[in-house]
């Protein structure tokens, strides 16, 4: 049984794992401008690539469930409990993560990034349990798309910091 959401959730596994590869080049980059990887570059590439694997994971996901002919309500409710669950023990993680590699406050953008995964994996626990909206291949994706989409931000966030802790990096005066 295929899925009708089944090529939009592809797209989302290819565009995800396309955006990984942009993790390598952020420390290429940086060390062309003169620094070696440091924890803190390895914390954000470490980040970028599980986040872009789970992003692929999740969205294959429902087709796999799919081949064992289960019920559409089943495949829902069990991916967004996977991928819900999945994403905030992700966040619990890089939170203590970021802790070891830097002492440096989070940045109000990023506190606001962090809470805005926090709840698109409340609303994928909704959408499982039933609660708001019944479980879809809609909402699923939607979920899964804002995780994407705050994977991005956290990534343009994460390389900025990057770049202002480049050593040997000259400012603009």
């Amino acid at each position: 049984m295929e899925l009708p959401e089944a090529g939009y959730l592809y797209a989302l596994a290819t565009i995800s794992i396309t955006y990984a590869g942009f993790a390598a080049l952020a420390i290429i980059l940086r060390q062309t401008m003169g620094g070696k990887p440091s924890a803190l570059d390895t914390f954000f590439i470490r980040n970028v690539l599980v986040r872009s694997f789970l992003i692929a994971g999740f969205s294959m996901l429902p087709p796999l469930l799919a081949m064992f002919k289960l019920q559409q309500a089943v495949i829902w409710r069990a991916s967004a409990t996977v991928a819900a669950v999945t994403q905030s023990v992700f966040i619990l993680i890089w939170y203590l993560r970021r802790a070891t590699v830097t002492q440096t406050p989070l940045p109000r953008l990023s506190l606001g990034n962090v809470v805005f995964q926090l709840l698109t994996a409340f609303f994928l626990l909704l959408n499982a349990a039933g609660i708001v909206l019944e479980p879809s291949g809609a909402t699923f994706s939607a979920g899964v798309t804002a995780f994407m989409l705050s994977a991005a931000i956290a990534y343009m966030i994460a390389l900025g910091t990057l770049l202002e802790e480049t050593p040997n990096r000259k400012r603009h005066q």
